[in-house]
């Protein structure tokens, strides 16, 4: 729907999109702008001091001169914070904008906006937020939080989470921006990530036979925060959405092109890919609360995470030391058995009854041999 940065710029599907963020930009700098003062001057001065260093961040040549590829930085740049800010609230949406008063504009959007070769290098917007004709009109607000408010439907954490948690996170650009503040956890700050392959472990259903059980994790970390001690996994919850096939192959891909150390995304796609094998292991995760399934059928999530790992390369799996605890668990024939006496023996209340009648009626039925022998032995004797 929308070309940001130079990769998919002057498509002509694409080409209707351009007037409407000119039509943005205009929108923001006309709020800033006193009588007699260029603020765009401004802004295309400020873009042109970093215009070597937003080009390092691409990875490949862009053919752009210096005044089409600082124009289009301003632009993009201009438009994506008035889009952000009008998402959040604090500036007012006409009635004829295409965007917000059609019933898909946003959401195809936000899909676009997440597409890696979609990004904009986040040293651009920060660079508009220092423009002295902008302060005024920003001030207050950041680009982080602008932007976490803006993504937050494709995986919802809550106002609450997002401003204690997140609002001074940083990255690269808006994706990896994103994505860093599901992985950039404090249990996992202070150390680097160690060399660990990856490992395979049973399903939910074949885990669930041996006595592991799945509880809902906490909402208000991160859906990548997953436990599991004394045959208990806890998972966070998670949604699973239209859109959420594009928001994790875009984040696996954002990784796949840093330097292998970061995987959290990737290690997440895997561990699922290992738990769910059919639409029965997504059934038992959703009725214990840990997927919301809003693509309808159970199949059709098991797809989505069977397909997510395809030609993906993983050096290093976060996952690893919690595999090797669930295989150990899985692997000891006690909680087997265990499980298979619950499952078989006491999975109901009459069930029970039944179980404990017949051990009642095989202890009187020895007890009444035992005596039969004694008095037997007796008599004769």
């Amino acid at each position: 729907m929308i070309s940001i940065g130079p990769f998919h710029r002057g498509e002509g599907s694409l080409a209707a999109m351009e007037d409407h963020k000119l039509r943005y930009a205009h929108a923001l700098l006309s709020r800033t702008t006193p009588l007699g003062a260029n603020k765009l001057e401004e802004c295309v001065a400020y873009m042109g001091r970093i215009e070597d260093e937003a080009r390092k961040c691409y990875s490949e040549p862009i053919v752009l001169d210096s005044d089409e590829f600082v124009e289009m930085m301003v632009i993009d740049g201009l438009f994506i914070i008035e889009l952000f800010r009008k998402s959040a609230g604090d500036v007012k949406i006409e009635r004829d904008d295409p965007i917000f008063n059609n019933i898909w504009g946003l959401s195809s959007l936000v899909r676009d906006l997440v597409l890696l070769e979609n990004q904009l290098p986040m040293v651009v917007l920060n660079c508009l937020f220092d423009v002295p004709a902008l302060k005024d009109e920003l001030h207050g607000v950041s680009i982080s939080s602008l932007c976490l408010k803006f993504f937050d439907p494709l995986m919802p954490r809550g106002k609450e989470v997002i401003q204690t948690s997140f609002s001074g996170c940083d990255g690269k650009h808006l994706l990896d921006l994103l994505g860093k503040t599901f992985h950039d956890l404090p249990q996992l700050k202070g150390g680097k990530v160690k060399k660990n392959s990856w490992k395979f472990i049973p399903s939910v259903t074949e885990l669930k036979r041996a006595g592991v059980k799945f509880v809902k994790g906490s909402t208000y970390g991160s859906f990548l925060d997953i436990k599991f001690k004394d045959g208990v996994m806890e998972i966070p919850p998670v949604i699973v959405q239209d859109q959420t096939d594009t928001l994790l192959r875009n984040f696996i891909a954002s990784e796949q092109c840093c330097d292998g150390h970061v995987t959290y995304m990737t290690s997440y796609a895997f561990f699922m890919d290992s738990l769910i094998n059919s639409g029965d292991d997504v059934g038992v995760l959703r009725k214990e609360g840990i997927i919301t399934n809003y693509l309808g059928d159970d199949e059709d999530v098991a797809n989505l995470f069977n397909k997510l790992c395809c030609e993906v390369t993983l050096a290093n799996f976060y996952y690893s030391e919690l595999c090797e605890q669930v295989n150990t668990y899985y692997k000891t024939r006690w909680h087997v058995w265990r499980a298979t006496l619950k499952r078989d023996y006491f999975n109901s209340p009459w069930a029970i009854v039944s179980f404990v009648g017949a051990i009642i009626l095989l202890v009187l039925t020895l007890t009444s041999t035992l005596f039969a022998i004694l008095s037997f032995t007796i008599h004769k004797s």
